[in-house]
């Protein structure tokens, strides 16, 4: 249930509390990893179990904190939350179970902020035990706007560019070259032509045979 290079190397996440700790000591830190593990004989190591043989069980967080040591002090200590069966008895349980539900979260999460403090002790109710250690505790959750540096972690969507595809090129006939006149066009303007186009216009016929050059006494065939 341990860590392979914990357990290689004999190492592991230094207890956040010791027995001696005063009234009013607290640890806060940001969560590492949790892990429920068996509990076990502080004397002999074996697992500890109910009366019916089911195994008692605890939860161990690991919080990274700012106490050194020394030198190779990672920081990292590790709490035992153990089963309460006593609700609002102030137990560590109890306390986290409350600080969890105080942030509005489902859990403890890694990446979240955990703070616990030892706030006093009461008479055990076994005889021969100890006094029990009373606790407060404080959860944040981890910020994932933060960790992803957008909205709950989302980014903002981009539309995919698209190129627009151009229209096919259109080819415009070119105007039908315009005829000009040719003198040959031109000479077919007959003086019959001409006498009857002036005529049109209202022009007397001794006028029309000074545009023509011919004599008045011939407009009148002209024109006929």
């Amino acid at each position: 249930m341990t860590d392979a290079s914990d357990f290689l190397m004999g190492g592991g996440s230094a207890s956040a509390f010791q027995k001696d700790d005063p009234i009013g000591t607290s640890i806060t830190g940001q969560i590492v990893t949790t892990e429920v593990r068996q509990q076990t004989d502080i004397q002999s190591g074996q697992p500890l179990t109910w009366d019916n043989g089911d195994p008692k069980m605890q939860l161990v967080v690991t919080i990274n904190t700012d106490q050194r040591i020394d030198d190779e002090d990672d920081g990292n200590r590790a709490l035992y939350v153990k089963g309460s069966k006593s609700i609002g008895s102030k137990s560590l349980h109890d306390a986290v179970r409350a600080a969890v539900q105080n942030a509005n979260a489902k859990g403890l999460e890694p990446g979240g902020t955990l703070t616990v403090t030892f706030i006093g002790t009461e008479p055990s109710k076994t005889r021969g035990f100890n006094d029990r250690k009373l606790w407060e505790a404080t959860y944040k959750a981890p910020d994932r706007a933060a960790e992803t540096g957008g909205f709950l972690g989302t980014t903002e969507q981009t539309a995919p560019a698209t190129t627009a595809t151009p229209a096919p090129a259109t080819t415009t006939p070119a105007p039908a070259p315009v005829a000009e006149a040719t003198p040959a066009a031109a000479s077919q303007e007959t003086p019959a032509v001409k006498a009857k186009q002036l005529k049109a216009l209202g022009i007397t016929d001794d006028v029309i045979a000074a545009q023509l050059g011919v004599d008045a006494s011939i407009v009148p065939a002209l024109l006929a």
